[in-house]
């Protein structure tokens, strides 16, 4: 069984749209979606805002659901500046830029106590079907799935789908200073959320093959507040959808 986590609600209902022979169960205060998505059998779930919600919903999907692999969907900011909005960013690592430990003897900035990494990899193999299955969804699907007009109005251009380093933290990145914090430390730092590096160590403790697709929903700067939860309904939800349909074969 695959696992699928989205981290907004507009994503999670159109990803329970595609299913076949869809049921539900309540864990908890989640409501956890079983079904077939292209025959095979999924079991989708909102994550969450944040790191713990987000590693304890993975754990969650791991214990009772004894999935095999597991896709993680959301928005997340662009750092570098040649990132634009509707840009889709697959993870091939990822750090938790609020994880600082470096007071204790021996351990550095970013540094899991007791892992001794201060990034989590997903498979080159995993990043590579996702970034396909981006790259098709965008050329084949994108122009029959979202108006023209719409993507224009919320200033989407032309997307490009780029794989490279994630961070996580609890706090939503909104300031110049911030930004630029960020990548005097982490130089190769393509874009910045509240959920994936947290997804990638409970999937590293587990030994669970794991991927986290993010669509670039704002620049992490002063001007980060767009017309977000259109954003959300009329772009970030089709491009989610229709990039895991392409996955999940």
């Amino acid at each position: 069984m695959i696992g699928i986590m989205a981290a907004m609600h507009e994503e999670l209902k159109r990803i329970v749209t595609m299913l076949e022979d869809v049921s539900e169960e309540k864990v908890g205060h989640k409501t956890v979606y079983l079904g077939l998505l292209n025959h095979i059998q999924v079991v989708v779930v909102f994550s969450g805002w944040g790191k713990v919600a987000s590693a304890s919903t993975t754990t969650m999907l791991v214990e009772r659901y004894h999935i095999s692999k597991l896709v993680f969907t959301g928005v997340a900011g662009a750092i570098p500046q040649h990132l634009e909005i509707g840009d889709i960013v697959v993870g091939s690592s990822f750090v938790q830029h609020d994880m600082d430990c470096a007071g204790v003897l021996g351990i550095k900035r970013f540094e899991i106590p007791l892992l001794s990494l201060t990034e989590i990899s997903a498979a080159s193999s995993d990043v590579i079907l996702a970034k396909t299955a981006s790259e098709k969804y965008l050329a084949d699907d994108l122009t029959s799935d979202v108006d023209a007009t719409e993507l224009s109005n919320l200033g989407v251009t032309k997307p490009v789908v780029y794989t490279g380093l994630i961070a996580s933290g609890d706090q939503f990145i909104s300031s110049v200073e911030k930004q630029r914090e960020l990548l005097s430390t982490l130089p190769d730092l393509l874009a910045v959320e509240m959920e994936g590096a947290a997804v990638a160590q409970v999937a590293y403790e587990y030994s669970l093959p794991f991927t986290v697709i993010r669509i670039i929903s704002d620049k992490a700067n002063h001007d980060s507040m767009i017309d977000f939860p259109r954003f959300i309904e009329q772009v970030a939800s089709h491009f989610t959808a229709g990039i895991i349909k392409r996955l999940i074969v």
